[in-house]
């Protein structure tokens, strides 16, 4: 019998666990901690107030759209619809793949909201309500965790610039809304951009077990 070879992770995996998952999350994990001891971000308010002030009304109308897209209303049957039209191209692993995308870093998400009850930010009369906790950010967590999944899965697309460039301008975009809204706090969008992003690719390695464009 031949002997077992110890597996040797690649160095593209390893930097792609170390960049993508283990560092956000520590970060993540750093920024929960000081959220569970109700400890301030003393940047947050100048920041959100500089925003307010200086891009808040040219802004409004399109963290409004924004607002309405990361809606489950909206984002769900957007999902659903990518879903089968991957399974209609035969692609039924990455329709299977984009179902989980969306719905583990929800569950994810819903449960830290429950765990850390965050308060949300009171700094000027909302156009927006929100009657959930704070931290973290629902819409920055799907728009994080799909734009990684439209990433994986176009990663061989010969149309993956434009691809990555539209999926990475939407989740940024999304993150921007909620603080000129006044709905989140910027450490609820970071947190949520990590939630988003690390799940996927964790997920993306656990039911491919491979890299993306690997064969």
């Amino acid at each position: 019998m031949l002997p077992l070879r110890a597996y040797r992770p690649s160095l593209p995996l390893l930097l792609l666990l170390f960049f993508g998952i283990l560092i956000p999350l520590v970060i993540a994990g750093f920024i929960a901690e000081d959220v569970w001891d109700k400890d301030r971000f003393y940047f947050e308010q100048p920041f959100m107030l500089w925003l307010h002030h200086n891009i808040g009304s040219a802004f409004t109308p399109v963290a409004v759209v924004l607002h309405h897209i990361g809606k489950t209303t909206v984002a769900a049957p957007l999902v659903i619809v990518f879903a089968v039209w991957l399974f209609l191209r035969k692609q039924c692993g990455y329709a299977v793949f984009a179902l989980l995308a969306a719905a583990l870093p929800t569950a994810l998400m819903f449960a830290a909201k429950q765990f850390f009850n965050r308060p949300r930010p009171e700094f000027w009369p909302r156009i927006i309500e929100e009657t959930n906790a704070s931290f973290p950010s629902g819409h920055s967590t799907f728009a994080a965790a799909f734009a990684t999944m439209l990433v994986l899965v176009y990663w061989q697309s010969p149309r993956r610039v434009p691809i990555i460039a539209a999926a990475v301008t939407f989740a940024l975009l999304m993150g921007l809304s909620r603080i000129v809204l006044g709905v989140h706090y910027p450490t609820d969008v970071l947190v949520g951009w990590i939630t988003g992003t690390s799940t996927v690719i964790g997920l993306y390695l656990v039911l491919f077990r491979k890299l993306p464009g690997k064969p």
